[in-house]
């Protein structure tokens, strides 16, 4: 059935990925609703619950530090089966018991009203504690892990160090196999799994965390295809010490992502002044995670459509395929245009650039994206076009050996803006149901430049033993996004 598990890694992907969700779950329909376009089970998994009615969840698997899910119960209404008061009285110990409880988290006053069936209230950034405060949809009790060896926003012991997360990940492995124990149930269920897909961060200890997390998957699944999508929080008010740890993190969890992955996606935004179509507050996860999941959620589109619904579907591994050219392009660019303008294909410069790695005065006059060597364009809004064409490929999709793959989908169902999404874009009424959205991946010569500059960034910062195989990790990158007869440059090797 074309099954796509999800991975959810930290705190600012769980925002991401519960707006991914709500989107996901805006597209069920019923009664004599028309039928939605869209495949269910490509991400959703029926399953029973305790009271013997039919569920649909999300196939995915969600870890976060102790105190990161907020005011969601890993054993939710669908599957509550005993009372948590009689625990105690089920436990070998005949004995007095003292029960010691931290404070619980309030569920907010959006969930409360979903809870309720009522008109849910207006979310604001001051009501959005957590990434739960604003998520329509249930989870599975296996989908929820939380790692209680860090605590979320910890001033004495941060989890902010790429090593701290692989040795976080290889800790609790070899406790207990994490890919057996959390992810193999999920794989288990699929008839026919088309790929994975994850979200983390790279610029904290998730990245390292990921990294061992993808090894392990590597080599349970060494021919499926996976798609990262690697977030980077906002450098704004950040001390300039911190800046350079996450630069180096995003650096080590790229070289080590990109060797593992079939396709990584940097998301971050960038550090200058925004589009004025886009109101986004960047010391808001909330207002942040819905920009880019407006983008991750869109690019992948064709994966997740029926077959017929009459648009055109294309898997996870074709998506890539048509991105990676020559066989070692696993690091793909991304770019955005909302609101009616993005109709126009031809536009250069789009609303948000989402590649922002290796920025910075080293680029300047070579951060163009020159040759182009595969680009997935993704429309989704009202098109002039007939009904029996909106979703036919560009023709240059079948290219000449030698030339740039160029494939363009469009789609009628727009991105939909829900009551849990923030106001960030200008063009969008408070009203408006959906947003035009268009997203371009691709792989370019431009990227090169943009590798080496993050090498010569980080390469003082790396500890002496590790700092050969990063460099050489990331030159190798670089390299693949070299034009056929362009040696590059090495001026800078001689610095490292």
């Amino acid at each position: 059935m074309r099954e796509i598990i999800t991975l959810q890694l930290g705190n600012l992907s769980n925002y991401t990925a519960t707006h991914f969700w709500n989107a996901q779950e805006s597209y069920f329909t019923y009664g004599d609703q028309e039928k939605s376009p869209v495949d269910h089970n490509v991400h959703w998994r029926g399953g029973i619950g305790e009271d013997g009615s039919e569920t649909f969840l999300p196939r995915t698997v969600v870890y976060d530090l102790k105190g990161g899910f907020g005011s969601l119960r890993k054993i939710n209404t669908l599957y509550d089966a005993t009372s948590e008061s009689n625990a105690a009285a089920d436990s070998l110990w005949s004995g007095p018991s003292a029960v010691h409880k931290q404070d619980a988290v309030h569920p907010s006053v959006y969930q409360q009203s979903l809870d309720a069936g009522t008109e849910p209230s207006q979310l604001t950034k001051s009501t959005v504690r957590y990434w739960s405060d604003f998520s329509r949809v249930y989870f599975h009790p296996k989908s929820l892990v939380q790692l209680y060896d860090y605590e979320l926003d910890s001033s004495i012991r941060p989890f902010e160090r790429f090593a701290m997360g692989t040795e976080l990940f290889g800790s609790l492995d070899k406790e207990h196999d994490i890919v057996d124990r959390d992810w193999r149930p999920f794989v288990e269920e699929c008839d026919l799994m088309q790929g994975m897909q994850v979200f983390t961060t790279l610029d904290d200890a998730w990245g390292g965390f990921a990294s061992s997390y993808l090894e392990a998957l590597r080599d349970e699944y060494p021919k499926s295809c996976i798609w990262v999508w690697g977030l980077q929080s906002p450098l704004a008010d950040v001390p300039r010490e911190t800046r350079q740890l996450r630069l180096v993190n995003t650096a080590q969890s790229l070289s080590q992502a990109c060797s593992q992955a079939s396709m990584v996606v940097p998301l971050a935004l960038p550090e200058g002044r925004l589009s004025s179509k886009l109101a986004v507050d960047r010391s808001s996860p909330w207002h942040v995670s819905g920009l880019v999941s407006t983008a991750a959620e869109s690019a992948t589109l064709q994966s997740r459509l029926a077959a017929e619904s009459g648009h055109q579907s294309i898997s996870l591994s074709a998506m890539a395929e048509s991105l990676n050219t020559d066989g070692n392009q696993t690091l793909a660019s991304a770019k955005m245009d909302v609101g009616p303008h993005a109709d126009d294909v031809d536009r250069e410069t789009l609303d948000v650039d989402f590649f922002q790695l290796g920025r910075g005065s080293n680029v300047r006059g070579k951060d163009r994206a020159g040759r182009v060597f595969g680009q997935l364009s993704s429309y989704r809004g009202p098109r002039g076009t007939s009904d029996g064409d909106e979703d036919a490929p560009n023709p240059r999709s079948r290219p000449l050996v030698g030339n740039p793959v160029i494939r363009q989908y469009t789609s009628r169902l727009q991105f939909p803006l829900l009551d849990s999404y923030p106001h960030i874009y200008a063009d969008a009424s408070a009203d408006q149901a959906g947003l035009i959205v268009r997203t371009v991946l691709s792989t370019n010569t431009g990227m090169s430049a943009r590798m080496r500059t993050l090498r010569s960034q980080v390469s003082r910062s790396i500890a002496v033993e590790e700092r050969e195989t990063l460099s050489n990790g990331l030159a190798e990158i670089a390299d693949a996004y070299q034009d056929d007869w362009s040696s590059g440059s090495d001026a800078d090797d001689d610095d490292l």
